[in-house]
């Protein structure tokens, strides 16, 4: 047997074990695709209707911040309404939504304007509220519109209609 009858004879042992061994990484590959096929889309169905309760639960949420608007200033807000209203968010965490809150969306938003609330309530006054109280308060309500609002993606940019 010369060289190339040698050379021959190593390839073609060579390639039969090497056909088996793409057969198999082919074999795997695509099950491995499929998996991770299925596992997105999965999770895109889970995204999608997690997204779908919150806006529901969210849109609650909100309407009760409403209790400070920016635009005009409620000049009648007392107290005692901040005690009602910090009691409808703790009904509402507990009773509708909180298992929807995103872990930054509680951190930054919703348990800041608690803590807020408490901190004020604590002091024990009544009657209207300060100026000062009522700003730090509205403050803490609008960023957590925000943060609901990031949430959903309900604030990304539509089509430019220019373009």
């Amino acid at each position: 047997m010369g060289p190339i009858e040698v050379v021959a004879a190593i390839i073609t042992a060579a390639g039969g074990s090497a056909v088996i061994v793409a057969g198999l990484a082919a074999w795997l590959g695509k099950l491995w695709l499929d998996r991770a096929a299925n596992l997105n889309k999965l999770l895109g169905d889970v995204d999608v209707d997690l997204r779908k309760r919150r806006i529901e639960v969210y849109g609650e949420l909100w309407k009760l911040t409403a209790i400070l608007p920016k635009w005009p200033r409620d000049q009648t807000v007392t107290y005692e309404q901040l005690q009602a209203f910090s009691q409808m968010l703790r009904g509402w965490y507990y009773e509708r939504g909180g298992m929807y809150l995103s872990r930054s969306t509680h951190k930054q938003g919703y348990g800041p304007l608690q803590d807020q609330l408490q901190t004020l309530l604590s002091a024990g006054k009544s009657g209207k509220i300060t100026d000062v109280d009522y700003d730090v308060v509205r403050e803490k309500c609008s960023y957590l519109r925000s943060c609901l609002a990031s949430d959903i993606e309900s604030r990304r940019e539509g089509l430019d209609p220019n373009s």
